[in-house]
């Protein structure tokens, strides 16, 4: 598929440009152009920003990583909202990477992996964890995306798109607020390198900022 402008970031990302990164992206434009959950092609690039520059410093290989961050969400939008566990989408990952020019076979191999465990926890006691650096930096890079001020904004995204409504001071029923309980608040303890903890205690911080002050303004304090 020829590049695509539109599946470009709209800022400045090292090495975005650089093939095959635009070929990848532009198949997994037509994938996820219309999410509107947070998982769209925006936070894919901020993933590989990221996940490269962590690669950096934990000895992992950028490339990998880059792959691994542009296609890692392809479990999202294949079935609707239904949940899709990635390890299923393996075999449309490799198609999308075959596709934009990938055919190394060890190269595939290791962004597969990527993607397969990327979605696994300790906390919800998924039994399978990163068995590569590569693995677990875009694990790492992922989850902080889900934190700070982008991880606000997409939080409230998601439960815009599933209707999920925006807190429940009682907490029987699900509410976007309750979700830093449920997830965000715990994925610094899921990091697994320790530049990615640093960047989550910080982004865990705001959104318990956030999250006091969200309490204040919906009671009508001021």
């Amino acid at each position: 598929m020829p590049e695509s402008v539109e599946a470009l970031p709209d800022w400045d990302v090292p090495g975005a440009t650089e093939q095959p990164y635009p070929a990848v992206a532009a198949e997994m434009q037509s994938t996820l152009a219309g999410d509107s959950s947070g998982h769209d092609l925006a936070h894919a690039w901020r993933v590989f920003s990221l996940g490269r520059s962590i690669a950096a410093d934990e000895d992992a290989d950028p490339h990998v990583v880059g792959l691994a961050a542009l296609v890692h969400d392809h479990h999202r939008v294949v079935n609707g909202h239904e949940f899709v566990h990635p390890e299923a989408t393996l075999e449309d990952v490799e198609a999308i990477l075959t596709d934009a020019g990938v055919t190394d076979r060890e190269t595939i191999d290791a962004v597969q992996h990527c993607v397969a465990v990327h979605d696994d926890y300790e906390y919800r006691d998924d039994p399978r964890r990163p068995d590569s650096v590569e693995a677990a930096v875009l694990q790492d890079a992922d989850n902080l995306d889900a934190l700070g001020a982008v991880g606000v904004g997409r939080c409230f995204a998601f439960g815009g798109d599933r209707g999920i409504p925006l807190w429940r001071p009682d907490g029987e029923e699900p509410c976007v607020l309750g979700h830093f309980d449920e997830k965000l608040y715990r994925l610094v303890d899921e990091c697994n390198t320790e530049t990615a903890r640093e960047i989550a205690a910080d982004r865990t911080e705001f959104l318990e900022t956030f999250a006091e002050r969200f309490r204040r303004e919906w009671r009508g304090e001021r």
